[in-house]
């Protein structure tokens, strides 16, 4: 569509390559990977990413990981981009989750997990995040508790809000200023003018409104039109999030995603993958101002969750296939003895 639309050439298909980490699905399903392997991985790399995040956030001066238009000076901090946030946020999910399962030892580094995770999900200044990420960590301790429990939860995540918030350090001032700077732009709020730009006239034809533009690469004129119109207007295709999905790949990967959505909310899952849940629903909240739906730093958890649901998925329609034979095979056992 890319070259079709734009004339986007083939010579800048390399963009694409990080999407072919689709086919990383299909390895792991037919080469029977289990779980625990996969939340192993996770896991590790997870902490790797905690420990260079934390190393270029207090050597900010150089840019050490990405690239220096990732990194500025934004809501009292220096707001850094770091690649690989989808494995991060997968692995503290995971790290609550399994603080909460009693069978399992050392849950003190589990819940220490959790928090540098959320401490480190405030310092990168990213309101919507900041706010799902901890709509699920409360979640996941109020569930299954005792009902002083659950006060005592949310009187915590509430005081523990409210100091921060009021504290006076930059980030939380950062935090408040800018939200209310957005809240009082109203419709004009440069976010939905972008996404009002591209929806109603950056699509050329009809073909686009069903297929969309295809990827583009920042070289190309389709990409470098994507630039200026950030540059010189802030219609930033990035922050425009569902919409950004949609006019690169069309209606067609917005029903996909509506898909997995609808099935991650009608198949269950056990208690110790509740983190399967929270992950994909955390993309889906958040893409209305983030690019986590189709962001290659993203899409390996993302390829990674959902080959865990197929596996659990599988294993369920396994179990409940047993349970029926066997009970078929009860059945004609009473039937062919039940006169005797």
């Amino acid at each position: 569509m890319a070259k079709y639309t734009w004339g986007q050439g083939f010579e800048y298909s390399t963009t694409t390559i990080p999407y072919m980490m689709w086919f990383v699905f299909f390895y792991l399903i037919n080469n029977h990977i289990p779980i625990s392997k996969i939340e192993s991985i996770i896991l590790i790399f997870g902490i790797i990413y905690i420990v260079l995040f934390l190393f270029q956030f207090s050597h900010n001066g150089t840019v050490y990981f990405g690239s220096q238009q990732e990194f500025k000076e934004d809501r009292g901090v220096v707001r850094i981009n770091f690649p690989g946030g989808g494995v991060f946020f997968l692995s503290c999910f995971i790290a609550i989750n399994k603080f909460t399962n009693k069978e399992l030892r050392y849950n003190f580094l589990w819940l220490s997990y959790a928090i540098i995770g959320l401490v480190i999900t405030v310092m990168q200044v990213t309101r919507q995040v900041i706010f799902v990420v901890l709509i699920f960590y409360m979640i996941h301790f109020l569930r299954n508790v005792k009902f002083i429990y659950k006060i005592g939860t949310i009187i915590l995540f509430s005081c523990t809000f409210y100091i921060f918030i009021n504290s006076g350090i930059s980030i939380s001032t950062g935090l408040v200023n800018q939200q209310k700077e957005d809240a009082s732009a109203g419709k004009d709020y440069i976010r939905i003018q972008a996404a009002e730009y591209y929806l109603t006239k950056f699509n050329s034809n009809a073909v686009n409104k069903v297929l969309g533009n295809g990827f583009f690469n920042d070289t190309s004129n389709y990409g470098k039109s994507l630039i200026l119109l950030g540059e010189n207007y802030g219609y930033y295709l990035t922050d425009v999030g569902i919409v950004e999905v949609y006019i690169v790949f069309g209606i067609f990967a917005i029903v996909g995603y509506l898909i997995i959505l609808i099935k991650s909310i009608v198949i269950p899952v056990p208690p110790n993958y509740q983190y399967l849940k929270y992950y994909l629903w955390m993309i889906m909240l958040t893409s209305l101002t983030s690019d986590f739906l189709i962001s290659y730093n993203f899409l390996i958890a993302t390829v990674l969750v959902l080959c865990c649901y197929q596996k659990i998925y599988e294993s369920e329609k396994a179990k409940q296939l047993i349970s029926s034979n066997n009970q078929l095979n009860l059945n004609e056992i009473h039937n062919r003895y039940s006169s005797i």
